[in-house]
């Protein structure tokens, strides 16, 4: 028997066939995408914690090769190199262990940021920033040939030199040579080898900034700041003068050469700054300077309370 052939027209979606599909869609994006989110940061902080890493093998070198003392964190020669790229910082003093990141040494400020390498942090939004410039617009740290993302711990040290000395509150590790009236050379901070820290493996050496000076310091935890690196003058805010990573974290350098990631309350309640132990800043009497709910504090109870209203460090 011969069986009756049926036509069939093309069936097309119904409208509440289609808003199903695209409900469905937008929930699995909506679950998908704060994943890609947290795998893409997850994998920049890895990048970061490597950078840190590479930037403390080559100091750890360097001191090796000088005596077990550090670089200085800056030098300049002549009056006219102040804060420019005929000036010198402990970058160029590792970069040729490095070989990864910056320029070679100019006399003119360069305009277009450059190729940052290990030096620069995949975290950084201010890596080659010009907020903050008061002498030009050119991006960068101060030299305008590296980035700014990562400074030496000005602080470490302060608590082994314990406290005032020769009209200054606690100097620190890193040698700082300035140029003098009489055309030569001044010593402003002597430094020391690395033989001076009591606890090496506790007192952080390289920390993320969005500072473009070389160096950085623990009360930077507490100074207000846009994500770009320009400093501002309120009493909240959503940045600070460190660069942190995400969930609180803060990735951290130390002088025995590990580096790690820690939460950044904590880096200052441990005092991983090397700074805030009874002989350090803390016995010079200072309390804190900013604007904010930690005027009139101790020392390290202030930077912490204005961290509680900094969003890089409260969310």
């Amino acid at each position: 028997m011969k069986r009756p052939h049926i036509h069939s027209a093309n069936r097309a979606f119904t409208l509440i066939e289609l808003l199903v599909v695209i409900a469905i869609i937008a929930i699995l994006a909506a679950i998908l995408f704060p994943v890609f989110a947290q795998a893409k940061t997850a994998a920049k902080r890895t990048q970061e914690l490597s950078n840190v890493k590479n930037i403390v093998t080559g100091m750890i070198i360097y001191t090796s090769d000088y005596d077990d003392r550090v670089p200085p964190s800056r030098v300049v020669v002549n009056p006219g190199d102040w804060w420019g790229p005929r000036t010198t910082t402990w970058k160029d003093s590792i970069q040729p262990y490095i070989k990864n990141g910056g320029r070679a040494q100019g006399t003119t400020f360069y305009t277009t940021p450059g190729s940052g390498g290990v030096f620069q942090s995949p975290l950084s939004t201010a890596a080659w920033s010009n907020a903050g410039r008061w002498f030009g617009s050119e991006p960068g740290d101060e030299t305008t040939r590296y980035p700014r993302s990562f400074a030496v711990n000005k602080d470490a040290g302060r608590n082994e030199f314990g406290g005032p000395q020769g009209g200054r509150c606690a100097d620190t590790i890193w040698p700082e040579i300035y140029p003098n009236g009489s055309g030569g050379q001044d010593v402003y901070n002597q430094g020391g080898n690395l033989s001076i820290l009591q606890n090496v493996a506790g007192t952080a050496m390289i920390v993320p900034t969005r500072k473009l000076f070389p160096d950085a310091e623990v009360s930077d935890m507490a100074v207000n700041y846009t994500s770009s690196g320009q400093e501002l003058n309120t009493g909240a805010g959503t940045h600070s003068g460190i660069n942190g990573s995400q969930n609180r974290g803060l990735t951290m350098g130390f002088f025995d050469g590990h580096a790690k990631n820690l939460n950044g309350m904590q880096s200052v309640a441990n005092d991983a700054w090397g700074s805030l132990g009874p002989g350090g800043i803390p016995a010079c009497g200072w309390t804190g300077w900013w604007q904010g709910p930690g005027n009139g504090l101790p020392w390290k109870e202030a930077i912490l309370a204005n961290m509680r209203v900094n969003k890089e460090w409260s969310n």
